[in-house]
């Protein structure tokens, strides 16, 4: 059901408190470095004219995105394509639980709403157009017959940045992923929120947000500072699993940071980016914890896993799977590996699984509700809670 939305002001009395592989993307399309001035700049010099001109048309602004790239956009907005990136739910997030002038969007990305509490917070998002049969497959022919006003698209992808200059259409780069360039999911949503404020002229709009879910991390960060090194499981997130093939979240990927902030050892850490491994790697490693990558990605649960009922898959000598400490992402906005506004809450729950005892009297369930309310201005329901929990 959705709420009115309230500000922050009314957040977290109880509360302190808790990816550019696209949903369907098997490629490692590495972005460059975010500029440490590109995500918080809009060049004022560059402004035609305010936001309109003697004649009532609306003016333009330069927008610096993450390429380092200037770009000239309209001051009014009301047509959005967005290729690639999967910031669906971080742009619903700067819309307050809403998400207006999307007209057209990657395709696979459908499927992955429909696993999440997305669905029913924007379900206008399963109206929008798809523009891209896959994620390597840039349709710039639907995209121009929808008339965008601008583009959103993965600042790494140099041959769609090339399409979809070509087209004329205005095109903002948000940073994703890379292995030579940082890809903490914690600041990306936030450097993505920050792009969003200059290519809609409203710098600090989502300060408040972002302050709130910096708490949520600050005093997650401080339990598990305070957790003996002898008691932190060594850990690994299968990524995917194609054809008995697993992939695992090697160093530099989303996944690899969320086990930096968790202080934990990442056991697949020798390897680099989303990376191939095989079972008898995994079984040498012999993580204790075990992550399953969300909705978009990975298709198993932790019942398969523990079951040990994956066709042509064994699982059983695996110490997590023994101990029954592994665990799935389903709901949340968006997967939850990846960058997306959920952030802090992810946090939150992946030490919450990997630390049991440590965090078993923090109220996760009452800050998931909370931060939903608050700035989605949206209750969570009880089937959705139990799918992000998804607690032993």
């Amino acid at each position: 059901m959705k709420l009115g939305f309230k500000t922050t002001s009314l957040l977290f009395a109880s509360i302190l408190l808790l990816t550019a592989c696209a949903p369907g993307s098997n490629q490692d399309t590495t972005a460059q470095s975010v500029p440490e001035t590109a995500a918080q700049e809009t060049v004022t010099a560059g402004k035609e004219t305010g936001s309109q001109t003697d004649s009532g048309q609306a003016g333009t602004h330069i927008v610096v995105d993450h390429g380092g790239n200037r770009v000239e956009v309209p001051d009014k907005i009301e047509r959005i394509v967005i290729d690639q990136i999967p910031i669906l739910s971080t742009y619903m997030s700067y819309f307050e639980g809403s998400a207006p002038h999307i007209v057209g969007y990657s395709g696979s990305f459908k499927e992955t709403i429909s696993e999440t509490a997305l669905k029913n917070i924007a379900p206008e998002l399963l109206d929008s157009s798809s523009t891209v049969y896959a994620q390597s497959d840039l349709n710039i022919e639907e995209i121009i017959k929808l008339k965008p006003d601008v583009i959103f698209y993965n600042a790494g992808n140099k041959e769609h940045a090339e399409i979809l200059a070509s087209s004329g259409i205005p095109a903002i780069g948000f940073a994703t992923v890379g292995t030579d360039s940082p890809a903490d999911p914690i600041k990306r949503y936030k450097e993505w929120l920050k792009l969003l404020e200059e290519v809609f002229g409203e710098k600090g709009k989502m300060d408040d947000f972002i302050e709130a879910g910096d708490k949520i991390v600050a005093e997650v960060e401080t339990r598990i500072e305070k957790i003996p090194e002898d008691k932190r499981p060594s850990t690994m997130i299968l990524f995917k699993l194609i054809d008995g093939v697993p992939q695992v979240a090697g160093k530099g990927v989303f996944g690899d940071y969320w086990l930096q902030h968790l202080g934990v050892m990442n056991v697949a850490e020798e390897t680099k980016g989303f990376a191939q491994v095989s079972f008898e790697q995994i079984y040498e490693w012999n993580p204790q914890v075990l992550f399953l990558n969300g909705p978009g990605l990975l298709k198993l649960n932790r019942q398969d896993v523990i079951g040990n009922q994956v066709e042509g898959v064994d699982f059983s000598t695996i110490q997590a799977v023994k101990n029954q400490r592994v665990y799935n992402t389903t709901l949340g906005m968006w997967n939850w590996f990846t960058p997306n506004p959920d952030a802090p809450l992810v946090l939150a729950w992946l030490a919450y699984q990997t630390y049991p005892e440590e965090f078993q009297d923090y109220p996760l369930e009452t800050v998931i509700r909370d931060y939903y309310k608050n700035f989605y201005g949206y209750e969570i329901t009880e089937e959705e809670m139990k799918g992000m929990l998804q607690l032993q």
